[in-house]
């Protein structure tokens, strides 16, 4: 394995989020390792979805990582991020087909048509969402944990990394938003690589949308990896500055420090350490 290679993996996951590389900080080294590993890997699939243009190239490529997660668990692993997974017992528990689920819904999804409203927008990204959840949730925290938040949670990061790349998914022919609010504020999928009122103003809805959704997912029981919570954080914050904000896609991108987030990241931490003795002890 090419620790290089790794690293950058590593770094470009961490460098999408400043929360990312301050949870970073209240992790053992191993942790690093397996969690980080994961981490970049669902982020890869991820990339596969929504930065390669045409669908046919993406099948290809999501094809090829579900021939590398059946290798890997056969002890064939080729790849820098599959390859120190692997390395861990953790995932080496993991059945096969918890690995290739996600790859498959991501190739489910696709070339769908842009969804109606919100509702319809979470339920095509439901099979991923909840594939990327059983998943993480079995390395984490071991079999018989619940996935229901982490599904959420996971669904909800998805629709806000979207959001983000908004100029980019438009480039693509592919709207963020639901038809419904297009409709609603005389826009086109063409029209949103522009800033305007019209714009302005259906991301404001949007978001709102999305903030409720977050609220929702704060509020239940259950289980998040440490990265998962304070990815949780800072989409909650984002989004409730973004619905107040005169240019809320420049809000959503502006990025929060001060000592509140690593208090919060710090509780986050306590938090997912407390589930793990917990369910080591069950």
């Amino acid at each position: 394995m090419s620790a290089s290679a790794f690293d950058d993996y590593l770094m470009q996951w961490r460098g999408t989020s400043p929360q990312r590389a301050l949870a970073w900080l209240f992790l053992r080294h191993h942790e690093r390792h397996c969690f980080g590993a994961l981490a970049a890997l669902v982020h890869e699939w991820r990339k596969a979805v929504r930065e390669v243009r045409e669908s046919q190239v993406a099948a290809v490529k999501l094809g090829w990582w579900r021939e590398e997660m059946q290798r890997a668990t056969q002890g064939q692993a080729r790849h820098p991020l599959t390859q120190a997974l692997f390395a861990d017992v953790r995932a080496r528990s993991v059945p096969l087909p918890l690995w290739t689920a996600p790859v498959e819904a991501a190739i489910g999804v696709l070339g769908l048509p842009s969804p109606a409203n919100v509702a319809a927008q979470r339920d095509a990204a439901a099979p991923f969402a909840n594939a990327v959840a059983a998943l993480e949730t079995r390395v984490w925290f071991g079999e018989g944990a619940d996935t229901a938040r982490m599904a959420q949670v996971v669904s909800l990061a998805g629709l806000v990394s979207t959001a983000r790349a908004l100029i980019a998914e438009s480039e693509h022919g592919r709207s963020p938003i639901p038809m419904n609010l297009l409709a609603r504020h005389g826009l086109t999928t063409e029209a949103l690589g522009n800033d305007s009122p019209a714009r302005r103003a259906a991301l404001r809805d949007y978001f709102g949308e999305l903030e409720r959704a977050a609220s929702d997912a704060a509020r239940m029981r259950g289980p998040l990896t440490l990265f998962r919570a304070v990815d949780l954080q800072c989409d909650r914050q984002a989004l409730e500055r973004a619905v107040r904000a005169d240019d809320p896609l420049a809000a959503l991108h502006a990025p929060a420090h001060g000592l509140g987030d690593v208090l919060k990241t710090w509780r986050a931490a306590r938090k997912w350490r407390g589930m793990v003795r917990n369910e080591s002890h069950a």
